[in-house]
C-alpha cells in the first residue's frame, strides 16, 4: 500500500539519535498492515569502514521492523561530485529521489517522514495501511506535535512499539500534547516534512525532489509547492491520524545552528515556483543508472557474512589463551598469531563494496591463503590483487590475480600491508625475540618498499574516475619497527596492541615524511612528535 522513505548515515545527528531512529522505525512498521509496505532508508555517505545506520542499531529493532525495511547505500565515492557544493554531509532531495526510484511499484502511496516520528491511528483498531487504502486521489498532510525529550528517553522501550503507541495515546491528553500549528499555504502545518503522502505516480510526474537543493531546509516546502500546483491543493489527515515528533534540541544537529545555519532560498524554492515539474532532471533523477547496494536486516547481514568468512578460513581455538609480551627491549618482535589477527583483518574490509579490488601484499603466504577464504565466503566478488614482486605467494587461488605492482596499484580501491615473518608456520607459538632468517629480511624489504611507493603515490595512482583517498590496512605494525613506518604515511588512530590493525588514509601533511627516529639502535622513519607520544603512553 505505501513506501516510507527516510534518510540518514551513521553519524551522531542530534541527541541520542540510536534511540529515536529505533523507537520510530519499530512504531512505523507496528502501523503497517499491507504485504507490500516497507521502509526504505537511505543511508547517505557513511564512511566506507563504517555499517549503515539501521545495521548499528538492529539489535534494537523488532522483527517486523528489520523484514520491512530496506536500506540503500550511498558511498562517499557516490557523494564527492556534490561536496563541493554543499556544507552538509548527508542529502535530503537525492537520499529521497534514491529511495523513490526504487521504491515497490505495486504501492499507491509514498509517505515522507523522518527518523523520530512516532505515528498514531486515531482509531487504534486502523492501521496506517488501512487508513491509507482508503483515501481518494491527492495530497495530505498532517501537523507535527512535539514530545518532551524526558518522556520518549526515559519512558520508552525501544523494542516495545504497540506500548509506546499506547502510552501517547494517554500522555497526549494528560499533558496536553496536542497542539496544531498552522503555517502560510501550501505548507499546511509547521514542520510539514514530517508527514506528507503523495501518490507515487504524481512523485514521478514531477520528477521527484528538487535536486538543486542543497544547503538544507525547505526541500518539503518545495515540494508541497509544486505538488499542491500539480493537485490544485493540499488535504489534511488530522481527522486519521497524529504524528508526534521526538524532540531533540538541546544539542545542535548540522541543519539548527541558529545564524549559522545555511538554508536553501526560500523565494527561489517556495514562494516563486511557478511549475511543478523539474524538466532540468527529468531524465536522472534519483541517480537512475547509478548502482546502488541495497541491504536487508532480515537477510545475509553483516555479522552473518563475517561469522562466514572466519568460520569457513579457521577453525576454533584449542586453548583457553595465548601469550605475547611488550616488552621495551624486544619493539623489534615481529612474530604473530595469525589465526588470532585474522579475524581483525576480516572485521576492517566488511563494509566495503562486494566489488571491491584489493590489493595484498605481505610476507606470510598463510595469511594470504586464509584471508582469501574469507574474503570470498563474506560474499566478495573483487579480485584480491598480489603483485608479482611478493615471491612465495599462493598462484592457485580463484579470487586472487598476480601481475606487476605498477599496474595493480592503479586499479586496487583498498589496500593491506602486512608485515610479518615468511618463516614463522601456522601453528609456531609466538616466541618474544624470534630471529629473522634471510627469507624474513627479503620479504620485509619487498613490503616496505611497496607500502612506502603506494602510500606517497596514492593521489597520483587511483583508479580512473575515483576522487577519494583509498584505505590502508597494516597488519602487525603495532608496537614493533614498522609501527613508525606506517603511522609516517598513514593516518590512524591509537589503537590497542591485541588486534595488531592499523588502518587509515594517507597523511595529507607532507612534511613529517623522511625524518628518522632512533629506537633502541634500530632505525626508521617516523613523525617524530606523534610517535614519541605515542611511546610514552605505551
Amino acid at each position: 500500500m505505501f513506501s516510507v522513505i527516510l534518510y540518514g548515515r551513521n553519524d551522531t545527528h542530534g541527541y541520542n539519535l540510536h534511540k529515536r531512529a529505533a523507537i520510530s522505525f519499530n512504531a512505523i512498521a507496528e502501523v503497517m498492515s499491507d504485504p507490500d509496505d516497507e521502509i526504505l532508508f537511505v543511508d547517505y555517505n557513511t564512511n566506507d569502514d563504517h555499517p549503515t545506520f539501521p545495521e548499528a542499531i538492529q539489535d534494537t529493532l523488532t522483527d517486523k521492523a528489520k523484514s520491512v525495511i530496506r536500506i540503500f547505500r550511498v558511498r562517499p565515492e557516490q557523494h564527492v561530485h556534490l561536496k563541493a557544493r554543499t556544507h552538509l554531509v548527508a542529502l535530503e532531495s537525492q537520499s529521497r529521489n534514491v529511495a523513490l526510484r526504487r521504491s515497490n511499484p505495486r504501492n499507491r502511496w509514498i509517505l515522507y517522514t523522518n527518523t523520530d516520528m512516532l505515528l498514531v491511528s486515531r482509531n487504534e483498531k486502523e492501521t496506517l495501511s488501512e487508513i491509507l487504502g482508503a483515501l481518494p486521489d491527492g495530497f495530505y498532510q498532517v501537523p507535527r506535535f512535539e514530545l518532551p525529550e524526558m518522556l520518549w528517553e526515559a519512558a520508552f522501550d525501544r523494542r516495545d512499539p504497540v506500548g509506546n503507541l499506547a502510552k501517547l495515546r494517554k500522555w497526549a491528553m494528560q499533558f496536553h500534547l496536542n497542539q496544531v500549528v498552522h503555517n502560510f499555504m501550501p505548507m499546511r502545518y509547521d514542520a510539514l516534512g514530517d508527514f506528507q503522502a503523495a501518490l507515487r505516480d504524481d512523485m514521478f510526474a514531477i520528477h521527484g525532489f528538487d535536486e538543486e537543493m542543497l544547503l538544507g531546509w525547505h526541500c518539503d516546502s518545495n515540494l508541497a509547492a509544486r505538488l499542491a500546483l500539480y493537485r490544485g491543493g493540499v488535504e489534511t489527515l488530522v481527522d486519521k491520524v497524529f504524528g508526534y515528533h521526538c524532540d531533540h534540541t538541546r544539542v545542535a544537529a548540522a541543519n539548527n545552528k541558529g545564524r549559522q545555519t545555511k538554508m536553501n532560498d526560500q523565494d527561489r524554492f517556495i514562494w516563486d515556483v511557478s511549475s511543478p515539474y523539474l524538466p532540468q532532471q527529468s531524465k536522472d533523477w534519483g541517480w537512475p543508472d547509478v548502482e546502488i547496494e541495497e541491504i536487508r536486516l532480515d537477510r545475509d547481514t553483516s555479522y552473518e557474512r563475517f561469522v562466514s568468512g572466519i568460520g569457513a578460513a579457521m577453525e576454533p581455538a584449542q586453548e583457553p589463551y595465548r601469550t605475547t609480551n611488550l616488552e621495551w627491549h624486544l619493539f623489534n618482535d615481529l612474530s604473530y598469531d595469525l589465526l588470532h589477527t585474522l579475524p581483525f583483518v576480516c572485521d576492517q574490509v566488511l563494509t566495503f563494496p562486494k566489488k571491491t579490488s584489493l590489493l595484498f601484499v605481505g610476507a606470510r603466504a598463510e595469511l594470504l591463503k586464509r584471508f582469501a577464504i574469507a574474503w570470498k565466503a563474506m560474499g566478495f566478488v573483487g579480485k584480491i590483487l598480489v603483485p608479482d614482486e611478493c615471491k612465495g605467494m599462493p598462484t592457485d587461488i580463484d579470487c586472487v590475480e598476480h601481475g606487476p605492482f605498477d599496474d595493480l596499484v592503479r586499479r586496487s580501491e583498498l589496500f593491506i600491508f602486512e608485515f610479518g615473518l615468511a618463516s614463522q608456520d601456522l601453528n609456531e607459538p609466538v616466541r618474544v625475540g624470534r630471529d629473522f632468517v634471510a627469507l624474513d629480511e627479503r620479504r620485509l624489504h619487498v613490503v616496505e618498499r611497496l607500502f612506502r611507493q603506494a602510500a606517497s603515490t596514492e593521489a597520483e595512482t587511483r583508479p580512473q574516475g575515483r576522487r577519494l583517498p583509498r584505505r590502508f590496512i597494516g597488519v602487525n605494525v603495532i608496537y614493533n619497527k614498522y609501527w613508525p613506518l606506517f603511522t609516517d604515511y598513514i593516518g590512524t588512530n591509537i589503537n590497542p596492541f591485541c588486534g595488531q590493525i592499523l588502518a587509515g588514509i594517507p597523511r595529507i601533511d607532507p612534511s613529517v615524511r623522511g625524518r628518522v627516529l632512533k629506537l633502541r639502535g634500530r632505525y626508521a622513519p617516523a613523525p617524530i612528535a606523534a610517535i614519541r607520544d605515542i611511546l610514552s603512553k605505551g
